[in-house]
């Protein structure tokens, strides 16, 4: 008699929560379908700014275009040279006008970026006169590189060059020279680097 009641009260058990779990997997996709047609709107009206903004990138172009046909060699060389921008930083810290910094103990990194913003209308002629001479990283000077590992960064408009030292203590100190060329760029008072660990 026990066996007989069982199987049915098992049977409706499991029947309810099969049902349970229909319902609650029906609302869910109900979810579902409202978040792909809420992102489908988002990624419409994404699209349409992308579009407006290209359109106007297009046009200050253009625009730019024509302005550098009426500068001067010198005022061309100073739009060039505006359209590089160079930070030295050490831990993502840049280096103050006096070039005296102190970091916290630990790691160590030294990076020089450039930035370049005028690919889209700058001629290749005046790419070459606004950018720093040569390779920026030989613009710093005197800088012992013994246990230092090289650091080479790479991005569309950003690349960045530099060292890392792992285990830096306390009271340690790290000096070196900046060319005239990289402290006008800097906007630095002084060529002289220094760096104090504490």
């Amino acid at each position: 008699m026990l066996k007989q009641l069982l199987l049915p009260v098992i049977t409706l058990m499991l029947f309810s929560l099969v049902g349970c779990s229909n319902e609650q997997k029906e609302e869910p996709a109900k979810n579902i379908v409202d978040i792909v047609e809420v992102d489908e709107s988002e990624i419409e009206l994404l699209r349409t700014e992308n579009e407006i903004l290209n359109e106007r990138h297009q046009y200050l172009v253009t625009t730019l275009k024509q302005i550098m046909d009426n500068l001067s060699d010198e005022e061309m060389l100073a739009l060039s040279q505006n359209q590089f921008s160079y930070d030295l930083k050490v831990n993502e810290q840049s280096i103050p006008k006096n070039g005296q910094l102190t970091i916290s103990k630990g790691n160590i990194t030294i990076l020089l970026s450039e930035m370049f913003f005028g690919s889209d209308f700058l001629p290749e002629e005046w790419v070459a006169k606004g950018r720093i001479t040569g390779n920026y990283i030989d613009h710093v000077l005197n800088f012992d590189t013994t246990n230092w590992e090289p650091l080479a960064l790479d991005g569309t408009v950003n690349t960045a060059q530099g060292y890392e030292l792992a285990n830096v203590k306390a009271g340690q100190q790290f000096s070196f020279h900046i060319t005239d060329e990289l402290k006008k760029r800097l906007k630095l008072d002084t060529n002289l680097i220094h760096i104090t660990v504490e």
